[in-house]
């Protein structure tokens, strides 16, 4: 018998995106006896965001690996990229450190304990001393201080090697199958959605 053939109900979500052109996609959301619930989403969503996650993966991938432009700048490239009425710095901040959180979650789980966003090959484990340094320096910022491209450096450094690798000047196309590619690899190894 088919997994969904077993759930008690099935409801529909309806989600809105801007991609190309304005697309609207109905997805079911079942719901079993012992109370859990699934919703089956295409890979691209994420919801309640208005672009797909390719939008976001390549703003973040931009700068993280362009040390010559800050948010405003990874932002104003994918504008122009996607063709985009909006996307601001902002929407590249919250989706980095997203991104960053998603990383973290997924080393935290690979080792147990708290893992840095530090290096890509092997990452290095907290100790108390680097957790103190951490809250004192969050704690040296002043608040609703919006980060120069400089005060990220170390953060867009440990990030590099998490997203996917576009080429310089990739069309669209090539964009996607890449972010299609990096999303099913994330899902195989970490059993949990990008975002």
């Amino acid at each position: 018998m088919p997994f969904f053939a077993t759930a008690d109900s099935v409801r529909y979500h309806s989600y809105q995106i801007e991609y190309t052109r304005h697309h609207e996609f109905v997805c079911p959301r079942y719901t079993f006896a012992d109370g859990t619930d699934v919703i089956v989403l295409p890979w691209f969503l994420i919801p309640g965001r208005p672009y797909p996650v390719q939008i976001y993966l390549y703003a973040c991938e931009l700068y993280c690996t362009d040390p010559t432009i800050g948010q405003r700048g990874a932002a104003e490239a994918t504008r122009k990229k996607f063709r985009l009425n909006t996307f601001s710095h902002s929407t590249v901040s919250r989706s980095f450190r997203s991104f960053e959180n998603a990383r973290k979650q997924a080393l935290e789980s690979k080792f147990g304990e708290e893992a840095t966003a530090c290096g890509t090959e092997s990452p290095e484990l907290i100790s108390a001393a680097a957790k103190a340094e951490t809250k004192n320096e969050e704690a040296a910022q002043p608040e609703k201080c919006f980060p120069a491209a400089a005060d990220t450096a170390k953060r867009r450094e440990a990030m590099r090697g998490f997203f996917p690798k576009y080429l310089y000047g990739a069309q669209r196309g090539e964009i996607e199958s890449a972010s299609i590619q990096f999303v099913a690899d994330w899902h195989e190894k970490n059993r949990r959605l990008l975002l």
